[in-house]
């Protein structure tokens, strides 16, 4: 789908440049990817966030990891990872632990019930990419040199 069918850019600048546009598009597709994963996750009563957490947890698990860790590998950053852990914790997704070693630190791992959501939802990223299969291989090679680029 074009950008233009997407969002008049017209109307939002008369004399959009073609990196103007680009920036637009950029943003226009991030949130209909952002749409999409909410969209998914929906059933599963989780959010982008929180999947994001359960999966960088079992990418670390056994160990479990603080706060601060996970706040750093999150996908799309997050004001306040405490208050998300928070309702994690509510659902029985994840395990919060203080070491008695060094009491400033708060230490995440994932529950059975967490384990469990993440084989529940470990199809919502195949949908997602489904989404990109409108290009090549190699178009998506250079997609990513490009945005790899990119801030």
């Amino acid at each position: 789908m074009e950008l233009d069918k997407i969002v008049d850019i017209e109307q939002i600048k008369k004399d959009i440049t073609p990196r103007e546009k680009v920036v637009a598009n950029i943003q226009v597709r991030g949130n209909r990817f952002f749409s999409l994963f909410a969209k998914h996750l929906k059933p599963y009563e989780i959010s982008e966030v929180q999947f994001n957490v359960l999966k960088i947890l079992n990418t670390k698990h056994p160990e479990p990891l603080p706060v601060g860790e996970i706040s750093k590998l999150l996908i799309s950053q997050a004001s306040d990872v405490t208050r998300i852990i928070d309702r994690m914790l509510k659902k029985g997704l994840v395990n919060r632990e203080i070491p008695q070693k060094n009491r400033r630190t708060v230490l995440i791992s994932l529950t059975e019930e967490g384990f469990k959501k993440i084989e529940e939802t470990k199809n919502v990223v195949n949908e997602v990419v489904r989404t990109t299969n409108v290009w090549s291989d190699e178009e998506v090679d250079i997609l990513n040199k490009l945005m790899d680029k990119l801030v």
